[in-house]
């Protein structure tokens, strides 16, 4: 089983990379998602929101470096410390 980490840093970009964090769950590999930063564009919600339902389903690890409903709080600096334990880490 590999780890992998999915790094939301770019806002137009979250819903592809939500959507990619599901796709990968289905090899039985650990994914964990990691909002960095800032929360989702509003106008992306109800689509966002979709995608948040199946990756929850599936138990994929929600994070971010802010408060954020739904999602656990890893601060930056523990964040840095966590990624070298990852096999792969996916910008988006």
């Amino acid at each position: 089983m590999k780890k992998i980490a999915v790094l939301l840093v770019e806002n137009e970009r979250n819903s592809e990379g939500l959507r990619m964090a599901a796709g990968l769950s289905l090899l039985d590999d650990k994914v964990d998602v990691f909002l960095i930063d800032r929360d989702f564009p509003e106008q992306d919600l109800p689509v966002i929101e979709k995608h948040l339902k199946m990756i929850r389903a599936v138990g994929i690890g929600l994070y971010s470096n802010f408060q954020k409903d739904g999602f656990d709080f890893i601060s930056t600096g523990d964040l840095g410390r966590k990624l070298p334990e990852y096999d792969y880490v996916f910008p988006y």
